[in-house]
């Protein structure tokens, strides 16, 4: 599943993670958090160094906060075969078994900008792609307990995505990937979901409606979380009519104007009068570190990710296996 952060995704997941047949655990973050180290691992056809690679992504990485947490010995089992590839697929495939279910999705919205390492490992994927107006996003995005909370980045954040999103069409066929908009999502969910569930080769299922009774556990922030369990309402498509001030709509429209004009997403009034380069650039080099600093610390569980990227380097240290700068 594509998407940029706060677009939707985690409602989306949700709703086909109800289905009998399909697990979507919380995101697994495996390729933003683990590509870049795999130098520390190296030849990962070694059977050691590959469990080590378990163990570590089980121990520090996002994955230690699904709930069941797994242990490296659940993950080592459904190994089969050398390589990243084989240790991501044993993860979702210990997701999947584990609910009882034959198929399993994942949801990491940051993979969205690793599409070709994600698409590279798993070919044969099915992709669901979701899209949100970018103005929903940002507001959404600046409540959240990550990141600052000044729009300008989330708004350049929701550009990057969208043309990843482009780029992900143009590069598979049509049969192995789908677009919906979040909007489309929340006015009339059984036939966007009827829709989606027909592009998985699944039957919809009354159940996915009723995503918010199920007793589960879901890694995200409070506000996100409290969404998470009431029924799927069309009400925040229009928040950031009143979530927003009117500088930070126009810095949306500004920076957005040509993606939202593409995506369909009409200018508001306000944003009639674009932001001056100039502004830009002061919010840039002078808004957005002051934000991001006051917003660091709301962030509890981005300390917690910290520590444990912490504890990671200090292990490989320690053991001598540290790739050279």
């Amino acid at each position: 599943m594509f998407g940029a952060p706060r677009s939707g995704t985690s409602l989306l997941s949700r709703l086909i993670d109800a289905h009998s047949r399909i697990s979507i655990p919380f995101e697994s973050h495996l390729f933003n958090q683990w590509l870049p180290r795999l130098d520390s691992y190296g030849d990962l056809s070694d059977p050691a160094r590959q469990k080590r690679l378990v163990s570590d992504i089980v121990r520090l990485g996002v994955v230690r906060d699904w709930s069941p947490r797994p242990t490296p010995e659940d993950v080592a089992r459904h190994v089969k075969g050398p390589g990243f590839g084989a240790v991501a697929n044993a993860v979702m495939e210990w997701a999947a078994r584990t609910a009882g279910k034959p198929r399993w999705g994942e949801k990491t919205p940051q993979h969205t900008m690793m599409h070709d390492e994600v698409l590279a490992t798993w070919p044969r994927a099915q992709v669901i792609m979701i899209q949100r107006d970018p103005r929903a996003v940002a507001m959404s995005w600046k409540q959240a307990r990550f990141h600052g909370n000044h729009v300008l980045p989330f708004a350049k954040a929701w550009v990057r995505h969208s043309q990843a999103l482009d780029a992900v069409e143009r590069k598979l066929p049509p049969h192995q990937r789908i677009r919906v908009s979040y909007e489309a999502l929340v006015r009339d969910p059984e036939t966007e979901l009827r829709r989606l569930m027909a592009f998985l080769g699944e039957d919809f299922e009354a159940q996915q409606l009723e995503f918010h009774r199920k007793d589960s556990s879901y890694d995200t922030d409070q506000r996100n979380l409290a969404r998470l369990r009431t029924p799927v309402s069309a009400d925040s498509i229009d928040r950031w009519k009143s979530g927003l001030s009117q500088y930070e709509v126009r810095l949306v429209e500004t920076i957005c104007a040509e993606t939202m004009a593409q995506r369909g997403y009409d200018p508001s009034p306000i944003g009639a009068k674009p932001i001056t380069e100039a502004r830009l650039g002061f919010a840039r080099r002078v808004e957005v570190p002051v934000q991001r600093v006051a917003g660091a610390f709301k962030n509890l569980k981005g300390f917690v990710y910290l520590s444990r990227d912490l504890q990671w380097a200090v292990e490989q240290l320690l053991s001598g296996v540290f790739p050279e700068p």
